[in-house]
């Protein structure tokens, strides 16, 4: 895919979102939810919830842009490998555990 389209008005952490980085595809989506953390400026284009004419506008500009494309896309690849590994959601987790644990 050139890009993948996130079009929700309230998610949580939706893995289609992280599948889609992980598999080097740039993605516009909507910023609501755990969404904003899912995605940074350098993998991809967050617009205001209910925003139709800036989804529109990004998902333009990027498919005008072959070389903007290629570049999140990258960058989305080494993102998801540095921040979602299962190792390191478990090290958070256990983290967590022992800070709430005392």
């Amino acid at each position: 895919a050139d890009l993948y389209l996130h079009a929700a008005r309230a998610d949580t952490f939706p893995l289609a979102v992280l599948e889609a980085l992980a598999c080097g595809t740039p993605v516009v989506a909507t910023a609501v939810g755990g969404v904003p953390e899912q995605i940074t400026p350098a993998t991809g284009v967050l617009v205001p919830k209910g925003d139709a004419a800036g989804m529109a506008a990004a998902v333009e500009a990027l498919l005008r842009d072959d070389e903007a494309r290629a570049r999140l896309g990258a960058n989305a690849l080494a993102d998801v490998a540095a921040r979602f590994t299962v190792d390191r959601q478990v090290e958070a987790y256990l983290n967590w555990y022992r800070e709430i644990a005392g």
